[in-house]
């Protein structure tokens, strides 16, 4: 570990600018919710030795990638005691996917990252003279648009190989795109709540407390729209919560999309049984591009709507095009690295990562869906957006 002058436990503010980080914040500094926050991956093949186990060469390389810099601009710590931590771990360690993915898993969620810790490397070296490495980022600075750059330019350097492209280019002028984000005008909370609209009452309720996670996969088909995946899930869990619900999905602003950093708004989506509508893709493109209109907001500057989902225990449910930060295929193999608690109820999660297949990410708190609900929920999307050929629950 490199950097850092304060104890692990100390809390760390946020900067006045620092509008857009937040939630993230709170999740973190308040929740404890690293395990569901932090974006991670984990992936194994061959690597130079000399570069995975040089710590020295690992803090320099998040300099120059930028990310050091940016949790200064975001956190009130001085660059030069952002945490920037390679760990070793005992080995060699054997085994296959299923072992491996056990191992960063237990590993993930024993070692949340501190606030001015902006990346973690932990490794093992494996029995077969491969590597199986773990990385960590910290969600104030990292957006997963970021990760794919950032990841490819780590995994280069974990190979011994020159760096392609400009390091650190995303974001070069971050402070700058911080002010200029807290500089967006806000939405009028009550405009928003007014064009939601009043909530529908759920059948099945919310569990208010964080909770144990479980998640199931599905293949998707390729070419699905967001909005499409929209319509699907709406169509699905509409019986299974009878009455209405509320999605939440992240919005990026096109101005800050190709920045680095963390610039996401979370919105709300009202859908309610028996509409006429019928909840099409183009009902979603439509209502998405209405609200994104009003302004910048966050579901957490909605009191009045907050408060409303929380007393009817609505409950919450997260639809995202993400990334699960599969490397590439040719040099590495992909270990899927999972959460053990969850704030969310349930959590769509369409991954896209190049060269793929697409694949949909189901997770939901144990208490809120059993394992034959859970599986129920997975074949009805299967039949709507999944690959054809493809099984519910591989991740192959």
């Amino acid at each position: 570990m490199s950097g850092g002058t304060r104890g692990a436990g100390a809390r760390i503010g946020l900067r006045p600018s620092a509008v857009a980080v937040r939630d993230i914040h709170s999740f973190l500094a308040d929740l404890g919710m690293d395990c569901d926050v932090n974006p991670c991956t984990a992936f194994v093949g061959a690597a130079d030795p000399g570069r995975v186990e040089d710590p020295h060469a690992w803090r320099e390389l998040a300099g120059r990638l930028g990310l050091t810099r940016a949790l200064a601009d975001l956190v009130d710590v001085a660059e030069e005691d952002v945490v920037v931590t390679l760990a070793p771990q005992p080995g060699p360690v054997e085994g296959g996917p299923d072992t491996l993915s056990a191992l960063v898993t237990e590993y993930h969620n024993s070692h949340p990252l501190r606030l001015d810790e902006v990346v973690r490397l932990a490794y093992w070296r494996h029995t077969d003279g491969t590597y199986l490495v773990f990385v960590k980022f910290s969600h104030l600075v990292v957006d997963l648009a970021d990760v794919t750059d950032l990841l490819r330019h780590i995994r280069a350097h974990l190979r011994g190989e020159a760096p392609s492209g400009r390091l650190g280019s995303r974001y070069r002028h971050h402070a700058r795109t911080v002010a200029q984000y807290a500089a967006l005008p806000s939405a009028d909370p009550a405009e928003v709540t007014r064009a939601l609209g009043e909530l529908p009452v759920p059948g099945r309720k919310g569990i208010p407390t964080i909770s144990a996670a479980a998640e199931e996969w599905l293949p998707l088909r390729e070419g699905v729209t967001f909005d499409e995946l929209l319509s699907a899930v709406s169509a699905v869990m509409l019986p299974v919560l009878d009455g209405g619900m509320v999605l939440q999905y992240p919005f990026t602003r096109w101005d800050f999309a190709t920045k680095g950093g963390y610039f996401v708004e979370i919105k709300p989506l009202v859908v309610r049984a028996g509409s006429p509508d019928g909840h099409t893709p183009e009902y979603f493109t439509k209502t998405r591009h209405a609200q994104e209109a009003l302004g910048r907001f966050t579901m957490s500057d909605l009191d009045t709507f907050a408060r409303a989902l929380t007393s009817g225990r609505m409950p919450r449910i997260v639809v995202s095009d993400t990334t699960f930060m599969r490397p590439e295929p040719d040099r590495w193999r992909w270990v899927p690295v999972r959460s053990a608690r969850v704030f969310e109820d349930l959590k769509f999660l369409a991954d896209r990562s190049w060269p793929g297949p697409p694949l949909l990410r189901m997770q939901y708190k144990r208490g809120f869906l059993t394992p034959d609900a859970a599986a129920d929920v997975l074949d009805r999307l299967k039949q709507r957006i999944g690959a054809s050929g493809g099984t519910p629950g591989s991740v192959d």
